[in-house]
């Protein structure tokens, strides 16, 4: 994208962002191209406060504002909210949600232009709004908001990276590493799928790691590394919060994960990142527009799938054929 010179070009930017982890860290290509767009606008971000670190991964600077979990409910919510927020002077507000208050927190900040998704009474306080595209990648919706803003496209083949990051595993480069995230739980144990598939690994380091109910699985921890064949060298890390996480990602040579916001921060920071999808959708929520390498497995090729059973939630669930995995990450991490 080329930047044109214009006389309104906005100074002040103020961002609402997804509460949703995965779909937050989904949003960087497009916080990417905004800060490519408007280099010398200071950018503030409204954020849940849940994970807000993971924000510092973003190459370039900007202005947190937090909030907590049902905070931003209501227009009387969004009054409160802004008139405490110390966000002055904004000339551009984008709202990357369907909700109506977050909407609304375009003019409670008082925004010259604002901008999001238009439906039912959104249409009232967006000066600039598109309809959601259906059956689209997130990202692209996004970029749909990008295009009615600018009135141009921003390249599909856009492909954005973390800042640079230090290594926090040690001896990464003579003992490269694979690294698996031992979530979700199920049942109260850790899934068996990871034994059958850490077995048909020989003399790998594998680094283990929860991207959520990290307590629970550390008391699992124990038991379950017991289990292990001998035959690879285990290292459970434990992380204080997204941004060591990131740094333990950026410098596996492979990670493996169910669909979540950790593939997705893993592809963000530049590694190769197999992800085993169940349920969900990659073509909606795959991380396709970060640099690294990403592979699917799961809903895409049925052929990968063994059997299917209750895990007890409400919904089924697909088990893996975990040497059909083992032999996707031997090819794609070349091990």
């Amino acid at each position: 994208m080329e930047n044109s010179p214009e006389v309104d070009e906005p100074k002040v930017i103020a961002i609402k962002l997804p509460f949703d982890l995965t779909e937050r860290i989904l949003s960087f290509p497009f916080l990417h191209a905004i800060r490519e767009r408007y280099p010398k606008a200071d950018l503030h971000f409204i954020t849940p406060k849940k994970e807000i670190e993971v924000l510092n991964l973003l190459p370039f600077s900007a202005y947190y504002h937090e909030f907590d979990e049902d905070e931003i409910s209501n227009v009387f919510d969004v009054h409160r909210y802004c008139a405490n927020a110390k966000i002055y002077n904004v000339d551009l507000f984008i709202s990357l949600t369907n909700s109506f208050a977050d909407a609304c927190l375009g003019l409670g900040l008082r925004a010259k232009k604002r901008v999001g998704f238009s439906d039912n009474w959104k249409t009232l306080v967006l000066t600039h709004k598109t309809p959601r595209p259906v059956g689209h990648h997130l990202v692209e919706d996004h970029f749909a908001l990008f295009k009615e803003l600018i009135g141009e496209n921003v390249s599909t083949k856009l492909r954005v990276m973390s800042r640079d990051l230090t290594p926090i595993v040690p001896e990464w480069d003579s003992l490269p590493y694979i690294a698996i995230d031992l979530y979700p739980l199920r049942n109260a144990v850790i899934e068996p799928e990871w034994i059958q598939l850490i077995s048909q690994f020989e003399n790998q380091r594998i680094v283990f790691f929860s991207s959520d109910e990290a307590v629970k699985v550390q008391m699992l921890m124990d038991h379950f590394l017991a289990s292990l064949p001998k035959k690879n060298l285990y290292v459970n890390f434990v992380y204080k919060n997204w941004i060591d996480l990131g740094r333990m990602l950026a410098f596996a040579k492979g990670v493996i994960g169910y669909a979540g916001p950790a593939p997705a921060l893993s592809a963000y920071v530049g590694s190769k990142t197999l992800i085993l999808y169940e349920n969900q959708d990659p073509q909606r929520t795959g991380p396709f527009y970060f640099l690294a390498d990403v592979a699917v497995m799961g809903v895409n090729n049925p052929t990968l799938v063994n059997s299917t059973r209750n895990s007890g939630s409400l919904r089924e669930r697909v088990t893996f054929d975990m040497m059909e995995v083992a032999k996707k990450a031997f090819d794609f991490f070349k091990l």
